[in-house]
């Protein structure tokens, strides 16, 4: 991380360094107006917000470890009045359009001209002050997931409401939220508004159920809105009074304290520290991913609901009784252990010469204490 002094402060993320050196040598005859932070990936870039207050972010969307999709869908929960600037290569003035009617998002295409980022970073911080720009809106993540072929899977919170959007290659496979599925499930996400966004970098879906472009989907979503006229509190971002957005800009805290959240992070620290646990994975009912070890994890793919669907359909069959866990033996002479607890699903690869059934009484035992 290397910044300079300056009144408000902008935070630049990209894996290439002499990319970022060049940035900041450029910018450095503005150090009287603005600091420039620098990271190197979206965990580092994390890292910086959490500790100190930035004005705008400035971030590239792909690079290893944590990527920019991560980071932008990180700030929708922690920082959603963050203003962002998005450096990629979309190629077209179709698709720069297509953005613009959405959303105030900026974006730069690369190669970067210093002219045109200096031009970007002063009508962002010049607008934040009246209050213009926003965090970056669903309808626009979405749109960038496209452009640039991201396979993944999303998890969007609004308002209580959970809903799951699987993306293979930058096309939506596959939605759903409560009892809808499908298209009917995609039009409902899609217009939710100050949504949070949980980002899980495998799809976690295989047939293709929606067979509309995610293009007509958006536009399809937002006229249907229009035309059932439903309630100011859930109005497109840019039509929201500022009062109304200001009562959603410090969930991040309310939700990390939630105690769904508390017991799941208390599910991880357990895990963690279990010294028969070599790795695990913690997912949700849907086979969504929502934590991991630290490091290398070889788990993160497992897709339990394959596994426990299985299970279900042979105790229709023979009436086994209640599922408690099951024991897979590797090639490498490890067990893995896969069980539900609460509303999560686990999958632990156990230290050579571990029993499962007690690993698992231990995690069990150290929740309730």
């Amino acid at each position: 991380m290397t910044e300079e002094a300056g009144t408000e402060t902008v935070l630049i993320v990209d894996d290439e360094k002499s990319f970022l050196l060049s940035l900041k040598d450029g910018l450095r005859v503005h150090e009287s107006k603005f600091r420039v932070l620098t990271a190197e990936s979206g965990k580092e870039a994390i890292s910086l917000l959490r500790a100190l207050p930035v004005d705008l972010l400035i971030t590239d969307l792909k690079m290893p470890e944590v990527d920019g999709f991560e980071l932008l869908a990180w700030t929708t929960r922690e920082k959603p009045d963050l203003p962002v600037i998005v450096m990629t290569a979309f190629g077209t003035s179709e698709i720069e359009s297509q953005l613009a009617e959405i959303d105030s998002l900026q974006y730069l295409e690369k190669p970067l001209a210093l002219g045109d980022l200096e031009s970007a970073i002063f009508t962002a911080l010049k607008a934040k002050a009246r209050s213009y720009i926003r965090g970056i809106s669903l309808a626009t993540f979405l749109q960038l997931m496209h452009l640039e072929k991201k396979s993944c899977t999303l998890k969007i919170s609004h308002m209580g409401k959970v809903g799951y959007l699987y993306f293979r290659a930058g096309i939506l496979l596959d939605a759903e939220t409560g009892e809808l599925k499908g298209t009917a499930a995609a039009y409902e996400i899609m217009v939710w508004n100050d949504a949070e966004i949980e980002m899980d970098s495998h799809c976690r879906r295989q047939d293709q159920v929606i067979t509309i472009s995610l293009e007509h989907l958006l536009i399809d979503a937002f006229r249907r809105k229009d035309e059932m006229a439903l309630p100011p509190e859930i109005l497109p971002t840019k039509s929201m009074p500022e009062e109304t957005s200001e009562t959603f800009s410090g969930r991040g805290e309310d939700a990390e304290s939630s105690p769904e959240a508390v017991a799941r992070l208390k599910l991880v620290e357990v895990l963690t520290h279990h010294a028969g646990v070599k790795e695990f994975a913690l997912f949700d009912p849907t086979g969504f991913l929502e934590n991991r070890n630290e490091g290398e994890c070889q788990l993160e793919e497992f897709d339990p609901a394959l596994f426990l669907m299985g299970v279900e359909r042979l105790d229709e069959t023979l009436h086994f009784g209640s599922f408690s866990h099951m024991i897979m033996n590797t090639g490498s002479r490890c067990h893995c252990l896969l069980f539900k607890i609460q509303q999560h699903r686990v999958v632990a690869r156990l230290v050579k010469g571990q029993r499962p059934a007690e690993v698992m009484k231990q995690v069990k035992q150290a929740l309730n204490a």
